[in-house]
């Protein structure tokens, strides 16, 4: 076991956490604090599943950060009702609906 990596495990997956508890929040609204905080999150542990030689696991990770990449590009979510729009500010800065 790498010590290292242990500690990246801890301060990754502590910054992950809080917008994985309400992660579809954070996508739907473009909450941009909690998700760079949980890129960030993720990038740590990567690392720190790198630095065990766990080539999978780090993949997975890699393509978890990825696909939640575009999921906030998107700023929808399979959750939300068929013609209902997301409430992110529009182009003269109102709100959508």
């Amino acid at each position: 076991m790498h010590p290292v990596s242990t500690i990246l495990f801890l301060f990754g997956y502590a910054l992950t956490l809080p917008a994985l508890t309400r992660l579809v929040a954070v996508m739907n609204e473009r909450q941009r604090l909690p998700f760079a905080g949980h890129q960030l999150g993720m990038g740590v542990a990567l690392v720190g599943w790198l630095l065990r030689g766990r080539w999978l696991i780090a993949g997975i990770h890699l393509a978890w950060m990825v696909a939640a990449r575009v999921w906030f590009a998107l700023g929808t979510s399979a959750t939300t009702p068929p013609g209902q729009q997301s409430r992110r500010p529009g182009r003269r800065g109102g709100t959508n609906g």
